[in-house]
């Protein structure tokens, strides 16, 4: 079997599946932790979610993984978070809030930008400017987390679902639920403009406050 439908049966390179092992461990505890508290106080923005998202991680494992911020990606692109083995970017992560922030008149944001339209998640993943290590090589997996803070999991799965199909990329390219509880873990696969591969790994978080 090749591409999308065949992804189930590919697995990441060790450190990458310790990794989102560990995520998974650690990301119920966030909106509980010191560093949420602290780094949250006064904004409560995507940028400051991830940049608390990053001291804590850093700080639980002890720094065995490396969480930064603003990491670059191709060309002048940056991801909110890239995940570093020593000296090594192994992983990078796309966050967002959900339901996605109003935008302004000089910053203008839309409903599903989750997954696809201008600086949306998924399709910069698709277009091959997100999911690269710092030499421009494409990586096989990459991340996307959700700070949530309105309605369910399952409206959210159902929600993106639908804009993926609304994006006409297909049902194939849509999120396969892992779990369900206290934070939710998805995954999905999706083409590039390549005709490789990325396969994402989604972990979404409460954090109402």
């Amino acid at each position: 079997m090749n591409g999308i439908a065949s992804y189930r049966e590919l697995k990441p390179n060790k450190e990458v599946q310790k990794l989102i092992a560990y995520v998974g461990e650690k990301l119920p505890f966030f909106p509980q932790s010191n560093e949420y508290r602290e780094i949250l106080r006064k904004k409560k923005n995507e940028d400051q979610h991830s940049g608390a998202m990053c001291v804590y991680m850093t700080n639980a494992c002890q720094a065995k993984f490396n969480f930064q911020r603003e990491n670059a990606q191709f060309g002048s692109h940056t991801i909110d978070i890239g995940v570093y083995k020593g000296a090594i970017l192994i992983f990078v992560i796309e966050a967002k809030i959900l339901p996605t922030p109003e935008g302004t008149n000089n910053n203008q944001r839309v409903e599903h930008e989750y997954v696809y339209g201008k600086g949306a998640g998924i399709q910069r993943y698709k277009d091959g400017v997100h999911g690269v290590d710092n030499e421009n090589t494409l990586f096989p997996d990459g991340g996307m987390l959700a700070y949530v803070k309105e309605n369910d999991f399952a409206f959210w799965h159902s929600k993106v679902n639908q804009w993926i199909l609304d994006a006409e990329w297909g049902a194939t390219e849509q999120l396969q639920k892992v779990n369900l509880d206290k934070i939710a873990t998805f995954i999905s696969a999706h083409s590039r403009k390549d005709g490789s591969v990325i396969r994402l790994h989604h972990f979404w978080v409460y954090v109402v406050s």
